[in-house]
This record gives C-alpha cells, sequence and structure tokens, in this order.
C-alpha cells in the first residue's frame, strides 16, 4: 500500500524462480502485505522482519513456516 504501492510477488517454487510485479503465475503459500515505505525500510535493513510483523506492518497469511524461512533470506 501507499504512493508507490501495488502487488508485488516472488516466486520460489518454480524452477530458476522469477520477481515482478502484478498477480503472480502460481498460487502463493504466502502473503505477505505491507505498506510500501516500511517495503524499503525492511529491504534496506532499517527494518526488522520479526519488529515489522510484531508491531503489525507487516501482515501474514498462509504458511508461517515458510514466512520465517524468507526472513533468513532478507
Amino acid at each position: 500500500s501507499g504512493e508507490e504501492g501495488g502487488t508485488w510477488y516472488i516466486d520460489l517454487k518454480t524452477k530458476g524462480g522469477s520477481a515482478g510485479f502484478g498477480k503472480p503465475p502460481v498460487t502463493a503459500d504466502v502473503v505477505m502485505s505491507m505498506s510500501s515505505a516500511d517495503f524499503v525500510k525492511m529491504f534496506t535493513g532499517k527494518l526488522k522482519p520479526t519488529l515489522a510483523f510484531m508491531s503489525g506492518k507487516l501482515r501474514i497469511k498462509g504458511n508461517m513456516t515458510l514466512a520465517i524461512k524468507l526472513e533468513k533470506m532478507l
């Protein structure tokens, strides 16, 4: 959400993986939602994913085990 918001996906299920804007090519096991500003903070290391989740800035639906594994990639 936010001024630069939209739907983005990271596909780690298919061979080679992919990322893009819009609807994902496969059904998601985990869906994460957050503001575009917090997304930038998280991916630049200024906001830890666990803190974002615990404070309600990051919402997660689906397989929580996979979501935790994704945190290690950040």
